[in-house]
């Protein structure tokens, strides 16, 4: 029996391994947002995402290049953002979907410093908009009123493995296993807290991709039935 409602939420897509990703999810009946580089879709992998649109799965934004948004000029900004929308609104045409909601996850989640005002006026005035995350009771990392980005609830820290930093002294597949049964639902740790669903953070990294797939299945035997949020 589901303890709790996982929206999945997968960044950095897409890379070679994007495709694996899609259909061990689609074979399984877990829906997901993927938040994707716009430079990594185009040209070489436009194929890939609308296979993934058709597929059922939303497709959000995640910058063009990755960049840190608190060191971007305005210019930038907006050249980051509308560039990458512009290219998925042509793929969801190239899909034969109409996309229903426009979904933006800021880069490593830092929602641009003194530039943050800034920002939301440009998602709002492009039409992207928060969905219905149900029963979130855990405020979502960094969230302020009326934000337009998604955030997390729950990092699964796969980016800190793969790229050897290793925050918090977490090494392994082990040690991410152990972070999800620790509970501190206030600290960034509420899988366990049965009284918030959760927007679980994962990202789509060909170092670690063996691992992608272990750590959906343990978040399953949790008890964690995945959903996509309401809109």
């Amino acid at each position: 029996m589901a303890k709790k409602i996982g929206y999945l939420t997968i960044d950095d897509a897409p890379t070679n391994d994007f495709r694996n990703k899609v259909d061990f999810l689609f074979q399984n009946n877990i829906p997901a947002i993927f938040f994707c580089i716009g430079r990594c879709i185009n040209p070489v992998r436009e194929k890939e995402i609308i296979y993934a649109i058709q597929k059922g799965f939303l497709i959000g934004s995640h910058s063009w290049n990755h960049s840190n948004f608190e060191e971007l000029s305005e210019t930038q900004i907006k050249e980051e953002i509308t560039k990458t929308d512009e290219l998925l609104d042509r793929l969801y045409s190239k899909a034969g979907v109409k996309r229903k909601i426009k979904l933006f996850r800021f880069p490593f989640i830092k929602k641009g410093g003194k530039n943050r005002k800034y920002i939301q006026t440009v998602l709002k005035n492009l039409g992207y908009k928060q969905p219905k995350f149900e029963k979130i009771t855990v405020t979502p990392y960094d969230e302020k009123k009326g934000d337009l980005d998604i955030s997390c609830t729950y990092d699964t820290m796969d980016w800190t493995v793969s790229d050897g930093s290793h925050m918090f002294g977490i090494k392994s597949l082990q040690d991410m296993y152990d972070r999800m049964d620790e509970d501190e639902p206030f600290k960034g740790r509420p899988l366990n807290y049965d009284k918030s669903n959760d927007i679980i953070m994962m990202h789509d990294d060909e170092r670690i991709k063996d691992m992608f797939q272990l750590i959906i299945k343990r978040l399953i035997e949790k008890g964690i039935k995945f959903e996509l949020p309401k809109f």
